[in-house]
């Protein structure tokens, strides 16, 4: 029986739905259906009373599941825009397998063409320190491809600039431009802080290594230093889109004061006549 469980390989997919969850409403809702539930500062966990699976929830906007059918986790993504804060137009998601093996380890499989993650034993606290770096993982790709699309929508204002001279936008459409690049760069930067260390392993420096062998096989070191680069390119097109709304606003000033004179010298001239 122990050789068949080691060979047998099972789902673990993680997802992006949301900017946060509502983790309080979520563990309402888990302890209702009679499932295991325990609730900590930003992380749910639910397991399966039936069946050896498991499900992590982070308050990023984030979860992990483990061993649940595709059908199933399909109702917690539902479940999940239910208890949360700004639903993710795109759902971000990563796929895995894992299985029982001799050591704790994640390797690429060509065969399958997916990621494999081999656990030494069912223990709840390695997959929960696995879990942290895959949801961080997924979490960043919400973020790369926010901040890509923002990138590809104004990529040809630099260009704009660079034949014309200034930006073929009215003054209301640079302020909507600046506008939500603005919301994109500070809805990273407010949530970057998940892309830190959980203080889960400040309590638990046992398990660290597990989270860090994850971090390193996602690349999600040098992933964050991409999207650092890419925020200060966004952080570039908002001084381009403020200098052009400045000196509109200049340029306009200068006319004015341009048709004032022209007015007063105007009278005086009515008057001199």
């Amino acid at each position: 029986m122990m050789t068949s469980q080691r060979r047998t390989y099972r789902r673990c997919v993680s997802y992006c739905t949301a900017r946060s969850y509502d983790l309080a409403g979520l563990a309402g809702y888990f302890r209702r259906k009679n499932f295991y539930v325990r609730l900590s500062r930003d992380v749910l966990h639910v397991a399966s009373l039936k069946k050896n699976a498991d499900l992590f929830f982070f308050n990023h906007g984030s979860f992990v599941s483990w061993g649940w059918e595709k059908r199933k986790e399909q109702t917690w993504v539902e479940l999940t825009l239910q208890h949360c804060q700004e639903r993710l137009v795109t759902i971000e998601t990563d796929h895995f397998c894992f299985r029982i093996g001799e050591e704790i380890s994640i390797d690429a499989h060509e065969r399958f063409k997916l990621d494999i993650i081999t656990l030494d034993s069912d223990e709840v606290q390695v997959k929960l320190a696995i879990s942290y770096g895959l949801a961080q993982s997924v979490k960043l790709e919400a973020f790369e491809d926010a901040i890509q699309e923002t990138i590809r929508i104004n990529s040809r204002l630099p260009e704009d600039i660079a034949k014309r001279g200034s930006i073929s936008l009215s003054r209301r459409s640079i302020f909507k431009r600046m506008g939500e690049i603005f919301l994109v760069r500070s809805s990273i930067n407010l949530n970057s802080e998940y892309l830190d260390t959980p203080e889960f392993f400040w309590r638990n420096p046992n398990l660290e290594p597990f989270y860090i062998m994850v971090k390193k096989f996602l690349d999600i070191p040098s992933r964050v230093m991409a999207l650092n680069q890419k925020l200060d390119v966004l952080q570039e097109l908002l001084h381009i889109l403020n200098s052009q709304v400045q000196h509109r606003h200049s340029s306009m000033l200068e006319s004015i004061i341009i048709i004032l004179i022209l007015i007063e010298i105007a009278i005086s001239l009515i008057h001199w006549a």
